[in-house]
């Protein structure tokens, strides 16, 4: 139950008219177990649907982190290195080009493979991640693997089909029976524009100041494609606080900086951005898409996790921040 005077609430709102944002749903959890889940604005304006905690949004990038765990856990099973070359996984229908020879498993997390940022195709077309592929082979790369650090939807394109060729299995049927089911994350599932999904929100945007339904944007992939609520994200932030499915050690991969050809670090991990607040590391990662924005914030020397889903464009991580402070003091 929400306070009328919770100082969470009020600047939750306060951004809200701030942003221009329709709807948001929030979670704050501590040490794995969920301190505040709740929702503000409407998750539909046309039928004035208030937004929950049980509102289900497209998580956009944040899907990333997810597909890290997945690669992970097939490589503590000893199903593959990180270390491996990409074109070692990958189904023989995708067969690659000799420019890709040196790109590795962890060069597709780290987005420092040197691959075009994103697949060169009609982002509102549906096509499948063959025709990505298909599209992105010719091209050539942008720099040598792990010379630098570019941002790359098309790497985690990429490692959803390794998914697929070891597990036998689409990488969100992987997630789903090896994750999802474990942690009981019962609304999260691959997107979809033809299946009946409770508690869906729309999008929206703001066109000539006039808010239009963006809600029919298509892209399912890897890199972003998953639908899921702030109560199964803080299900997912226990198991990575203290969860069975990933070793304690494997848990730590994910937030470790990847290091250059250089010998320097850069501050990303296995999906996530890593940072540091007041002399303690933190790890975020954002995401949008038309008619959506999500941030995941998680402090890795403290206790503290802030999850955001909201249905509009929005400066979420400084939300995140906002919520942080006021839940610390």
């Amino acid at each position: 139950m929400r306070l009328f005077d919770d100082p969470i609430d009020s600047y939750i709102n306060e951004e809200l008219g701030l942003q221009r944002v329709p709807g948001l749903s929030m979670a704050l959890v501590r040490q794995g177990k969920v301190l505040k889940a709740a929702g503000y604005g409407q998750a539909n304006l046309e039928t004035r649907t208030p937004a929950t905690a049980e509102t289900v949004y497209q998580l956009a990038s944040v899907t990333k982190q997810t597909i890290a765990a997945c690669i992970l856990l097939l490589e503590q099973e000893s199903k593959l290195s990180l270390d491996d070359p990409v074109s070692r996984h990958l189904p023989k229908t995708l067969s690659t080009p000799s420019t890709w020879e040196k790109i590795t498993l962890k060069h597709l997390l780290t987005h420092t493979s040197g691959l075009v940022t994103d697949e060169p195709l009609d982002l509102t077309r549906r096509y499948t991640e063959a025709d990505a592929v298909a599209a992105v082979k010719p091209l050539p790369l942008h720099f040598t693997p792990g010379e630098k650090w570019q941002y790359c939807n098309f790497g985690f394109v990429l490692l959803g089909e390794v998914i697929r060729r070891i597990t036998n299995q689409t990488w969100d049927q992987f997630l789903t029976e090896r994750f999802f089911q474990p942690l009981e994350m019962r609304a999260t599932r691959r997107h979809t524009l033809t299946e009946l999904v409770s508690h869906r929100a729309d999008g929206y945007a703001l066109e000539s100041e006039k808010r239009v339904n963006v809600a029919s944007w298509s892209r399912d992939f890897a890199s972003g494609g998953l639908l899921t609520t702030v109560q199964d994200l803080a299900k997912w932030e226990g198991m990575l606080r203290n969860g069975s499915i990933l070793k304690p050690e494997t848990r730590a991969r994910l937030f470790e900086p990847v290091m250059l050809n250089s010998g320097k670090p850069h501050l990303y991990g296995l999906g996530w951005n890593l940072a540091g607040v007041a002399g303690k590391r933190t790890a975020e990662h954002g995401g949008s898409r038309p008619g959506f924005a999500t941030h995941y914030w998680r402090e890795l020397d403290g206790d503290n996790a802030v999850i955001l889903l909201a249905n509009s464009g929005a400066d979420l991580g400084r939300v995140a921040q906002g919520i942080a402070a006021r839940a610390t003091r």
